[in-house]
């Protein structure tokens, strides 16, 4: 893992006399850290390295500042080489390596304002009960319906005035 961090700012992990951890072993912020960096950020991994349930190690990360910092650079790390991967993707000469980055990129949230994003506004669904009903009408809003409706705000604010 090594690069971008500084190794001397983790102590070694000591020595664990137990297979798993007893509840009444307190997890230090120093083994955690080094248990974090040492897995890259992987709380499961570090986890095992501490030999506790990863979700006893993820509340040591949300109580303590500096866990929840430097879990949060080793995953912003792990997102630079995502990055970094699909940017190698797109100077590919595998057309199927070039789109396969392109698909991932067109569906980021970065991508989303871009005239070819995927359409995300898609409508919900309706459920209407008909029981009683002899008949149900569905209309689709036109442009015609905008002017309408400025038509009769202007009208409505003359009325007024």
């Amino acid at each position: 893992m090594g690069k971008g961090m500084i190794e001397e700012e983790f102590l070694p992990l000591p020595y664990f006399p137990w297979a798993v951890r007893p509840p009444h072993a307190v997890l230090e912020i120093e083994e955690c850290a080094t248990a974090l960096y040492l897995a890259g950020g992987e709380v499961s991994v570090a986890a095992e390295k501490l030999r506790v349930e990863p979700l006893r190690l993820q509340r040591a990360i949300n109580r303590h500042e500096r866990l929840r910092r430097l879990h949060a650079e080793l995953v912003s790390l792990l997102n630079d080489r995502v990055l970094h991967e699909v940017r190698r993707a797109f100077d590919d000469d595998d057309s199927r390596r070039r789109e396969w980055a392109s698909s991932k990129v067109m569906n980021s949230r970065q991508f989303q304002e871009h005239p070819l994003a995927p359409n995300t506004n898609v409508a919900t669904s309706v459920s209407i009960d008909a029981s009683g009903a002899k008949e149900i009408v569905f209309r689709w809003r036109t442009d015609a319906d905008d002017a309408i409706s400025t038509t009769y705000e202007e009208k409505k604010s003359d009325d007024a005035g």
